[in-house]
């Protein structure tokens, strides 16, 4: 009675109940998935680990989020009270978990950038594994890529209450994720007509003309819309003092850690930090009051207007921005 894979029964909402995820599919033609996915997401990472890697990588996220969570791992040390531990798979299974809550947290994409390299090889072995039943014209690598997103999409769903939550949590999403383009392939194989050499059928993986004529539209529109914040960040960027500008191009730039940052600078790391959350502070403030600006003008001038009419002047060139000009 929980949403299993059981032969008739219907799989549940249960991770993404406020929309209309993978949860939602209705009914199951391969009964056998559930019994090949289980086993496979349930080992360990099959690629090598780095154990000095992974508590190096641990101590730069510390220092980039300054969650304590993860100094406390980089020293062999879990949740919830700090322990120290010697079993590699325990300290591994709350690696993810914790980074899992941290990004939930932060959003930060360094964090999700190592959650997926330490966890890509065991999700894609598991679906590479359910993908051995059927025999389905589906890359696994396509899988693999709306597993993460989903993952990425949906942070508030998951709770780090185990040391096994996330490989747990990630395993029900890869499960409904792989259902979902197994039912996909299904219903593209339905309308083939065996008997008919005269006409091909349409392959659904291929964008249609009109679809992507829209998507050129709106590329160009993105484009344009990421020159102009570019241009923005460049002008706010350049209001900033010759210190706050010294550490964002270390740090952002050149990505240099903070503690290495902070040395070059001959600052201390906390100081290091604050320099940086206020140059931050200050350019996307900037921006936002720039963005108004723009706003404003669009809105008082949409069209030619008469001479002298009532909306003829034109706001200044810092209007929108006065109470930012201190900061600056």
């Amino acid at each position: 009675g929980s949403g299993g894979l059981a032969a008739g029964r219907p799989i549940r909402r249960r991770y993404f109940p406020a929309t209309d995820g993978y949860g939602k599919m209705s009914w199951l033609s391969r009964p056998a998935l559930g019994a090949a996915f289980c086993p496979a997401m349930s080992l360990a990472n099959h690629s090598p680990i780095d154990g000095a890697g992974v508590r190096a990588r641990l101590v730069e996220l510390w220092e980039r989020t300054g969650a304590p969570e993860l100094q406390l791992l980089a020293a062999h040390r879990v949740p919830p009270d700090g322990a120290v531990t010697t079993n590699p798979s325990l300290w591994l299974d709350w690696v993810s978990t914790v980074l899992m809550d941290v990004f939930k947290r932060t959003e930060d994409p360094a964090v999700f950038a190592f959650l997926f390299e330490l966890n890509r090889a065991s999700f894609l072995h598991a679906i590479q594994s359910g993908l051995r039943r059927f025999h389905r014209h589906i890359d696994a690598q396509d899988v693999l890529q709306e597993v993460f997103l989903n993952i990425y999409r949906y942070p508030h769903r998951f709770h780090a209450d185990k040391a096994e939550a996330f490989r747990g949590w990630g395993h029900r999403i890869a499960r409904n994720t792989l259902l979902k383009f197994l039912k996909g392939e299904s219903r593209t194989a339905n309308f083939v007509e065996i008997d008919d050499e005269t006409m091909q059928p349409e392959d659904m993986r291929v964008r249609r003309p009109d679809r992507a004529a829209a998507e050129a539209e709106t590329a160009v529109v993105a484009d344009r819309a990421y020159v102009l914040y570019l241009q923005l960040y460049l002008l706010h960027f350049g209001r900033l003092s010759p210190r706050e500008r010294e550490a964002l191009t270390r740090v952002e730039v050149d990505g240099w850690s903070y503690r290495d940052a902070a040395a070059a600078l001959g600052v201390r790391l906390e100081n290091l930090k604050m320099v940086i959350f206020r140059g931050r502070r200050k350019i996307f403030r900037g921006m936002e009051a720039s963005l108004a600006n723009l706003g404003a003008l669009g809105a008082v001038r949409p069209g030619v207007r008469e001479p002298g009419g009532p909306h003829s002047r034109s706001l200044p060139r810092n209007e929108g921005t006065a109470s930012q000009s201190s900061h600056f």
